[in-house]
């Protein structure tokens, strides 16, 4: 007989190969829905560290990541000409005139 007997029902072959296939693909649609956020939807803030040396002259874009369940602060990230990407340190007193100018606009 074909059929397997475990804790007292009745499994088909292919029903335990349908379960075994369920539980493969389980972590896949979990990974996947878990992508369909944002890109800053991680739980996490992206700028570890900051700095107020780079000259506004060297900038291309400028992105600014609001606060959020990722992050509890303002990130504000500089692509610089060279496609290198920094966090700036929102509180110098250079990008704070950015920001201002930014907003204004």
């Amino acid at each position: 007989m074909n059929q397997l007997r475990s804790t007292g029902t009745w499994h088909t072959p292919s029903s335990l190969g349908l379960l075994f296939l369920g539980l493969l693909l389980l972590p896949a649609m979990v990974a996947s829905a878990s992508d369909t956020g944002e890109k800053d939807s991680d739980l996490h803030c992206l700028c570890v560290r900051t700095t107020s040396t780079v000259h506004p002259k060297h900038v291309n874009s400028l992105e600014v990541i609001r606060a959020g369940l990722h992050c509890p602060k303002v990130q504000l990230i500089a692509t610089l000409k060279n496609g290198r990407k920094i966090c700036l340190d929102q509180q110098a007193p250079i990008y704070k005139k950015i920001i201002k100018k930014l907003l204004k606009n």
